[in-house]
């Protein structure tokens, strides 16, 4: 009963959140700042780096740590790459894909890590093509990309170690309720993207 009732409470709060907005969270906040609350504040990227801290908190302390490197090497390059080469249009699919995994692995209480290695990966490479900054001086730009790979990594660095904690303390139903709720949206709302593109050409 305590567990449902905790569940419940979680999945309250999580529905008391206000929306955020691309790509500029809070008006007025640019630079390193901006960036950092670009990474955290726009649903699908907080969602994913819920989903993958989560998903970091069953493994071992060794496997979680490695692969929450191999998400900032992925972050980090991907980073390198939008300021490069602008925009990727298929980024966000692919993030909302990413998460909708990670939702149902934790759903089911499944942590392999090989999958581990491969989805820290896939969400750091997504995120970050997820990520240009629309601002008009290259500086402004770079330093807001160096702002959301700093406040994704220690996201999902400090989120890892909480739900590794939580795994071994706090009852599995809420993490299994969360890892639910992430799926069911990043399900929704990836079909709701398709759909939309098929309906418009």
């Amino acid at each position: 009963m305590k567990d449902l009732l905790l569940g419940t409470l979680f999945a309250f709060v999580l529905m008391l959140a206000s929306p955020a907005w691309a790509h500029a969270p809070i008006m007025g906040i640019g630079g390193v700042a901006g960036g950092a609350l670009h990474a955290l504040l726009i649903p699908e990227h907080g969602m994913s780096l819920v989903a993958l801290g989560a998903f970091l908190g069953r493994q071992q302390p060794v496997a979680r740590r490695w692969e929450a490197l191999t998400f900032m090497a992925a972050l980090t390059g991907g980073l390198v790459l939008i300021a490069l080469l602008g925009e990727a249009a298929l980024a966000a699919d692919f993030l909302l894909l990413a998460t909708a995994i990670l939702g149902l692995l934790i759903a089911v209480d499944w942590a392999p890590p090989f999958l581990g290695w491969v989805l820290a990966a896939v969400t750091g490479g997504a995120l970050a093509l997820d990520s240009p900054p629309e601002v008009s001086s290259t500086g402004e730009a770079i330093r807001m990309l160096i702002g959301s790979g700093l406040g994704a990594a220690l996201a999902v660095a400090l989120l890892g170690e909480a739900a590794g904690w939580f795994r071994a303390y706090g009852p599995l139903v809420v993490m299994r309720v969360l890892g639910s709720w992430i799926a069911a949206i990043a399900i929704l709302v990836l079909s709701l993207r398709i759909a939309t593109r098929l309906a418009t050409g």
